[in-house]
């Protein structure tokens, strides 16, 4: 594997500035555009002294600035954002539950890098920079001094490099701050990123490198006591940097920082795992090979130049009208301040005088001819064309839909319709930022396959999720098995996914079982809550980790309050399954066994409670008198009314229909043949009785006494 030196990596950084200095320069400009800063900003006193004259010469010039084109800027911004705002981890094969399962995790994880990185704001970030500089780059790296704190590192001997201990044999600490670490997203302007000069296109460049500013004294904790490397930085803070500054349009000299220059090589034949090098204009201060082969760099151009591998922004197209609005303003200002005011014109030899005056009135007498009053102009000759220009100027931006009058619509499904028409015209941009998303969410879930450790995935994933951990860390690339798809999320695309499920709902809800009608609920985008619906998947998740844990060989056998007949369902479905017979003998073993637990427990459930329901009688209700007399316990050779329990009559009666006796048969007999019938049913078999229903004491212990091994 080759190794460059600074002279090679100097040279690279002198020929990757020269050969796009016009396209930085350009993007540089436009930030100028939008924030309306058009011309050379001048001192107070020049402005001063063309607002005081009355006239102004060929030498003095009045620039006013309309600034149509930031407008423009944050509007392409909010369609975007609108339109393509984030990506979610979908499966790359919906019928293979490792599959549908890693893309839960990924997504989890992707869901906690949004939420503790901060990645809403950044994306707004991102966006700005996508359509106002023309290119958008973001560097996604492990830094190990982010994260939460953990404390400080144990000291070690300077002498013999052995740990050192205080009296009482703890760890002595150290000065050094340990650090749990965090995968970090970077912004990168597109005139701070550096391309092979051979390269033709962004994505093809051999390598790519960044510039930046960064403090001494961040640099010198960087690289630690190394002398050589403190040398690099020390003449390099010598230096006096001239950087750019976007809201001035100026370039301001920096003290006490020094430039730090990064090289990021791809995998090829040359470097197979990748490689980076980070320098000063001196020296080298890191190098080594890409972590995992993982390249940093995410990058995406708005409007591809032909024949150029950088981007342009489409502020470049807009300029011509944003020049001919500002000399139009500028021209009606001209107007106003050298012909604004009214004029009197009066004949040579009349004379004014001042006249009486009233309330409110003021009189003026002349001699002569009657003045003649010349009104002032305004500069209204321009208004027209001005109003025009900028008509065509938004239309040239597609975007007069956008400030065209709105009417009233109501219908949902209309205004439905009206949008999606309305996203076409932006879906070129919207698609190229959605696949910067998409790029950024591979690279940082690839850094977290490598980097994360358990305790950082726990809460990431939560905790029910342990089991499947290592179905994270084990997932292949994402390319292969994980397919991050673009995920619109504005209003108008949730409206429309609302509307289709009330509509499936309504025709198909009453046929739904409960965990199906949990997947509906929680796939609407209003209604997504786990916690209010969780009720209604518990068996369909905890099925989930036990297909999972015994594709991995881990046995999961049956618990007594298992939803069996679901699970006999799912695990004959995941057996009929193609790839089953393919599986190791073991885990076909796992599922056979799973699958005669669970069929045995679940007939032997229904069994005791078809016997319970035939063969005890009810002992509930209200207590009724009989006409029959029974023995007093309590007063032996006394007899008294007995008193039955309302269910247990109800029990008797329902027993008896459904022997073919019912009760009206019974009261339309005689009393001779009622007693005679009686007496007959009391000589029959009627089933198992109260005393033959009970376990005998030699009977199996239970439906899990064949698990107690």
């Amino acid at each position: 594997m080759p190794k460059r030196e600074i002279a090679d990596l100097n040279k690279m950084y002198q020929e990757a500035d020269t050969c796009d200095k016009e396209i930085f320069a350009e993007q540089r400009t436009n930030l100028l555009l939008v924030a309306g800063e058009h011309y050379t900003r001048r001192s107070s006193k020049f402005y001063s002294r063309i607002r005081d004259d009355k006239q102004l010469n060929s030498e003095q010039k009045l620039r006013l600035v309309k600034n149509h084109i930031g407008k423009i800027a944050k509007t392409y911004v909010n369609n975007i954002i609108s339109f393509a705002p984030d990506v979610a981890a979908m499966p790359q094969n919906e019928k293979e539950l490792s599959d549908v399962k890693a893309a839960q995790l990924n997504q989890s994880v992707w869901l906690d890098l949004k939420r503790s990185q901060g990645l809403k704001e950044k994306k707004l970030e991102w966006c700005e920079n996508f359509v106002q500089i023309g290119e958008v780059a973001a560097k996604i790296f492990w830094d190990t001094s982010a994260g939460d704190f953990l404390g400080y590192e144990q000291a070690i001997d300077p002498a013999t490099g052995e740990p050192q201990f205080d009296e009482q044999g703890q760890p002595l600490a150290s000065d050094k701050a340990a650090f749990r670490g965090a995968i970090l997203f970077e912004s990168v302007e597109g005139f701070n990123l550096l391309r092979d000069i051979n390269a033709k296109s962004m994505d093809e460049s051999h390598w790519l490198g960044i510039r930046k500013m960064q403090d001494i004294d961040v640099l010198k904790h960087m690289v630690g006591d190394d002398e050589e490397k403190l040398n690099f930085i020390e003449a390099s803070s010598q230096d006096v940097f001239k950087v750019f500054d976007g809201s001035s349009g100026e370039y301001k000299e920096v003290k006490g920082q020094c430039q730090v220059r990064e090289y990021f090589f791809r995998p090829c034949v040359e470097y197979p795992m990748g490689y980076f090098y980070i320098t000063t204009e001196k020296g080298i201060l890191f190098e080594g090979e890409l972590p995992g082969g993982v390249f940093p760099i995410v990058y995406k151009g708005f409007e591809r130049i032909a024949t150029h591998p950088r981007a342009r922004s489409r502020i470049k197209q807009l300029r011509p009208w944003q020049i001919e609005l500002n000399r139009c303003a500028s021209k009606i200002a001209e107007h106003q301040i050298t012909l604004g005011d009214d004029k009197l014109l009066i004949q040579a030899g009349t004379k004014l005088s001042s006249g009486g005056q009233l309330p409110g009135i003021k009189g003026v007498t002349f001699q002569g001819m009657a003045p003649t009053i010349l009104p002032g102009r305004s500069g209204d000759q321009y208004l027209t064309y001005m109003q025009s220009q900028v008509e065509e100027m938004y239309r040239v931006a597609d975007l007069e839909e956008d400030y065209a009058p709105k009417e009233g619509q109501f219908d949902p499904w209309a205004m439905l319709h009206m949008s999606m028409r309305h996203k076409k015209k932006f879906s070129l941009y919207a698609e190229k930022f959605e696949s910067f998303l998409v790029k950024v969410a591979e690279t940082a879930l690839e850094l977290a396959k490598i980097y994360y450790d358990d305790d950082m995935l726990i809460p990431a994933i939560g905790k029910c999720e342990t089991i499947n951990i290592q179905e994270f860390k084990s997932t292949e690339k994402l390319r292969y098995k994980i397919a991050l798809e673009p995920q619109s999320e504005d209003i108008d695309t949730k409206m429309g996914r609302q509307l289709i499920m009330n509509h499936v709902m309504q025709y198909v809800g009453p046929q739904l079982g409960k965990d199906d009608i949990g997947k509906m609920l929680q796939a609407m985008p209003y209604m997504n809550n786990s916690k209010a619906f969780g009720d209604y998947t518990i068996d369909s998740d905890k099925m989930d980790n036990d297909i999972l844990a015994m594709d991995r060989g881990q046995p999961r056998p049956a618990r007594p309050n298992d939803n069996h007949q679901y699970i006999i369902s799912r695990l004959t479905q995941r057996m009929s399954q193609s790839d089953f017979e393919f599986m190791d003998p073991k885990v076909q073993e796992l599922y056979n066994q799973k699958l005669q637990e669970h069929t045995q427990v679940d007939s032997q459930q229904k069994k005791e409670i078809q016997a319970a329901k035939d063969g005890f009688i009810p002992a509930s209700g209200p207590l009724i008198a009989a006409d029959i007399y029974v023995e007093d316990k309590a007063k032996p050779g006394v007899s008294r009314r007995a008193r039955i329990p309302y269910d247990s009559v109800k029990w008797l009666i329902d027993q008896l229909e459904t022997q073919g006796m019912p009760l009206s048969e019974l009261e339309s007999m005689n009393q001779g043949a009622a007693a005679q019938e009686a007496g007959f049913m009391n000589q029959q078999p009627q089933g198992p009785g109260p005393q033959n229903s009970m376990p005998q004491p030699n009977e199996a212990q239970g439906p899990w006494s064949h698990l107690a091994h």
